[in-house]
């Protein structure tokens, strides 16, 4: 699994706002450039890590 800091940032981010597009605005980033990243970290870890729901985005549990 390869993650860059830039990819680190950007899960802390999503997980403290609970938004792409919140996340996206505190990083400075656009809501698509946090999206593209949130897809290669779960590529990059060959699983979902993100529960997208209607009330906002939750990071998936761990696994048992």
């Amino acid at each position: 699994m390869d993650i860059s800091s830039v990819g680190l940032r950007v899960l802390r981010q999503i997980a403290e706002s609970g938004s792409f597009t919140a996340a996206a605005a505190r990083l400075g980033y656009t809501q698509s450039a946090v999206s593209r990243q949130a897809a290669a970290l779960e590529r990059s870890a060959g699983t979902t890590l993100f529960e997208r729901r209607p009330d906002g985005i939750r990071l998936t549990p761990p696994p048992a």
